[in-house]
């Protein structure tokens, strides 16, 4: 199995309107001073959009939707397996963020790479499948309209795999909808209606094409073991 030591530093660029994707760098600058998830998601999005920000259209072609994984996603750190959306909201008009467990953090990483960027819009409805290396684009007109379960019932999603997912109150752009990931949600800012008016139903990432390895990994295994230790002390978390 190939390996990622630390970040990839890669992100995945998938324009819906034109149906290509590209693979653009992070500036290890940003990454030194914003590590990942929200704080990086929230830089990029600012950098693409800073001069026009007031004038971009929420639910409009022109709005980009990002997903970044945190540093210790895919690493089996203690309560890693987050990610983050970042977009313009279509409840607030702002830059806003929101936090998701669930599977697709982890299967993204291990995809080999660190951040999703959606732009443009499908004319139809689809739904990306993403793998090592590769991008496709399937149509989703019999899918549009199904429930979240549904739609993720017919991916035959494995224990490596990750989704992103939207149903009927994304597809009608209701304000406040919400992004699945298995059974977890991106439940702030409305991101499902953004997703939902770029006609995209669902993101489908086969994961596990690599293994996520700090770069002190010795240290790494004690510092976990450590946290985990004191989480399991906990009067409250040592529940769970």
């Amino acid at each position: 199995m190939k390996e990622i030591i630390g970040v990839t530093n890669k992100l995945l660029e998938i324009d819906l309107t034109m149906k290509k994707w590209q693979v653009l760098n992070i500036d290890p600058k940003d990454r030194r001073m914003y590590l990942g998830g929200k704080g990086l998601g929230l830089k990029i999005y600012y950098d693409r959009f800073k001069s026009k920000l007031n004038d971009i259209d929420p639910l409009g072609s022109e709005n980009d939707l990002i997903f970044m994984a945190g540093v210790l996603t895919g690493t089996g750190a203690v309560c890693s397996a987050r990610f983050a959306g970042v977009t313009k909201s279509p409840l607030t008009g702002i830059m806003v963020s929101s936090s998701c467990g669930g599977p697709f953090g982890g299967a993204f990483k291990t995809a080999g790479y660190d951040g999703l960027i959606v732009k443009g819009t499908s004319s139809s409805p689809l739904y990306l499948e993403i793998s090592d290396g590769e991008v496709l684009f399937h149509d989703a007109s019999q899918l549009w309209g199904k429930m979240i379960d549904e739609t993720q019932n017919t991916f035959n999603l494995s224990v490596k795999d990750g989704d992103l997912t939207i149903g009927p109150a994304g597809e009608n752009k209701v304000s406040y909808a919400n992004i699945a990931s298995g059974h977890r949600f991106l439940g702030r800012a409305g991101m499902g209606a953004v997703m939902g008016s770029k006609k995209l139903k669902a993101i489908v990432v086969r994961g596990r094409s690599y293994r996520v390895r700090p770069v002190k990994e010795e240290m790494f295994k004690t510092v976990r073991r450590r946290a985990s230790a004191q989480i399991a002390r906990n009067d409250f978390a040592g529940k769970y």
